[in-house]
C-alpha cells in the first residue's frame, strides 16, 4: 500500500470554483473539488446556486440530465424541482408537497461571486461561514483592469502551495532570487497580512519596492506590488482532493497605467506565472513533513503552521 504524501485533511474556508464566464445563464455543472463533488446552476434571475448531487428522492444525479426551470433545478428522474437550499418547490404528480420537503435540508452550497470569481464555502461538517468572504479594495471602485489569469493543476496539498510564501530559502535556491524577503508579519484571527520593503531586481537594475500581501482564511491572497509596479494578483488555491490542487491567480493594474510602467507590471505578472511552474516539480513530488528539521533562513513555517492549523474541522500536527 503506498503511503499518502500528505496526511492532512482538507481544510475549511472560502474557495473559488471559477469564473462568471463559466456559467451560464440556464447552465448546469457538476463540480469536483474538496474530494466530493455538488452541481451549480444559474437561475433565470442571474443568480448562482448549488447543491449535493444526488436526488434525495430515489437518488438520481441532479447534474446528469437536470434542466434550471425558473431559477430552480429540475430532477430528470421525476421532474421535483429544488431551490438554492435543497427545498423542494415543485412536484408534478402530487398535489401537495410534504411540509418536511418545505425546509432546508442541509444539502445547499453557499455560492458568492465578486469581481467576476466565483466562490463557495466549504466545511465537512456542512457548517456555517465562520468569516466573511474578503473582498480586493482595489477593485472596488471600478479603476484597475483585469489584465491576465492563469490556472494549474497541481499535484500537491493546498497548504503546501500557500506555505510556500513563507519557505525564506526556496527564492534563492529555486527562483534564483538574490535576496530574499523577510516581511514583517501580522496574524489576526482568520487573516494573515505581511509586508516587505526592499532592493528588487528589475531589468532597469534595482528599485524600492513593497509587497503587501492580505490573506483570509486558506483560499483567498491579494498581493499588492507598490514601486517595482503596480499591480494586485488575486491567488486563489482551491482543493481538489487531499493531494491536488486548482491554483488560480488574476492579474490587475490600475486602468491609469500607460506605457513602460504598464510593461513593467505584466513583466512582473509574467515572472509570477513563471515562479509557480518553477515551483510545481517540487510541489509535485515532495511529501509534507510534520516535523521539519528548520535552520536559522529557512523563514516563520512552524508560525505559518499553527495559523493554518485552525482551518481544519479535526486535530491536525501543527
Amino acid at each position: 500500500m503506498v503511503e499518502p504524501r500528505s496526511p492532512l485533511p482538507i481544510p475549511f474556508g472560502w474557495f473559488a470554483i471559477g469564473v462568471s464566464s463559466d456559467f451560464a445563464s440556464g447552465g448546469v455543472y457538476t463540480l469536483n473539488y474538496f474530494d466530493t463533488e455538488f452541481v451549480l446552476w444559474r437561475g433565470q434571475d442571474g443568480k448562482l446556486r448549488a447543491l449535493d448531487p444526488f436526488c434525495p428522492h430515489l437518488g438520481a444525479h441532479l447534474g446528469k440530465g437536470g434542466e434550471v426551470v425558473g431559477n430552480d433545478l429540475q430532477c430528470p428522474f421525476h421532474h421535483w424541482t429544488f431551490e438554492g437550499q435543497g427545498i423542494v418547490t415543485g412536484i408534478p404528480y402530487t398535489p401537495a408537497i410534504p411540509p418536511q420537503l418545505k425546509r432546508p435540508c442541509g444539502r445547499g452550497w453557499r455560492i458568492e461571486e465578486r469581481f467576476g470569481v466565483v466562490y463557495t464555502w466549504f466545511h465537512p461538517a456542512k457548517a456555517d461561514p465562520l468569516w466573511e468572504l474578503a473582498a480586493a479594495e482595489e477593485l472596488e471602485n471600478g479603476e484597475w483592469d483585469r489584465v491576465d489569469g492563469q490556472q494549474w493543476r497541481i499535484g500537491v496539498h493546498v497548504q503546501e502551495i500557500t506555505e510556500n510564501g513563507v519557505d525564506y530559502a526556496h527564492f534563492r535556491a529555486v527562483h534564483g532570487t538574490k535576496s530574499p524577503p523577510e516581511p514583517t508579519w501580522e496574524i489576526k484571527g482568520y487573516q494573515r497580512n505581511s509586508r516587505v520593503t526592499a532592493k528588487m531586481e528589475t531589468p532597469r537594475g534595482l528599485v524600492d519596492g513593497t509587497i503587501v500581501v492580505r490573506n483570509t482564511g486558506p483560499g483567498q491572497s491579494f498581493i499588492r506590488f507598490h514601486g517595482i509596479s503596480e499591480l494586485l494578483v488575486v491567488n486563489l488555491p482551491t482543493p481538489i482532493n487531499r493531494e491536488a490542487t486548482l491554483l488560480r491567480q488574476e492579474f490587475y493594474v490600475p486602468k491609469s497605467l500607460e506605457g513602460s510602467p504598464r510593461r513593467a507590471a505584466m513583466g512582473v505578472a509574467r515572472n509570477i506565472m513563471f515562479q509557480v511552474e518553477q515551483d510545481m516539480p517540487i510541489w509535485e513530488n515532495k511529501r509534507f513533513e510534520p516535523r521539519p528539521i528548520l535552520v536559522r533562513g529557512d523563514g516563520p513555517i512552524l508560525d505559518y503552521r499553527k495559523q493554518y492549523a485552525q482551518y481544519y474541522a479535526e486535530p491536525v500536527e501543527a
